[in-house]
């Protein structure tokens, strides 16, 4: 797994910045690019094109403790950019919120605030 490192220091890469999704949930991400493919017409929160890609956090319950990560998602791959430095207790918290035991939980409005703000501080 890549280095553990701060929201800020990982938004400094503009192309990741530019790709943030902020409210992307795990699983609506794998709707988005793997189950569905790229087809608008469907409607819904679909990718628009077989190009479009995103990031976004998910946190991995399989690990002791959780581990927050930044994932890049398009139709050809999947990969963690960064695990990415966050208290804890938020982390925890959204464990439990999602009731989550997997490897793809997603994050509370709590952590994602943090994330923003830490962010922010550096822009």
């Amino acid at each position: 797994m890549p280095m553990k490192r701060p929201i800020a220091e990982i938004l400094k890469d503009r192309e990741i910045a530019s790709l943030m999704d902020w409210n992307l949930h795990p699983f609506e991400a794998v709707a988005r690019y793997m189950e569905w493919g790229c087809n608008w017409s469907r409607g819904l929160d679909h990718a628009k094109s077989c190009s479009e890609e995103a990031a976004y956090f998910k946190i991995n319950a399989l690990q002791k403790p959780p581990k927050l990560v930044l994932v890049r998602h398009s139709h050809q791959e999947c990969s963690v950019v960064s695990e990415v430095d966050a208290p804890q207790d938020l982390i925890d918290a959204s464990v439990e919120y999602w009731a989550c035991r997997n490897a793809a939980c997603g994050i509370t409005d709590e952590l994602r605030d943090w994330l923003k703000r830490e962010a922010d501080r550096a822009a």
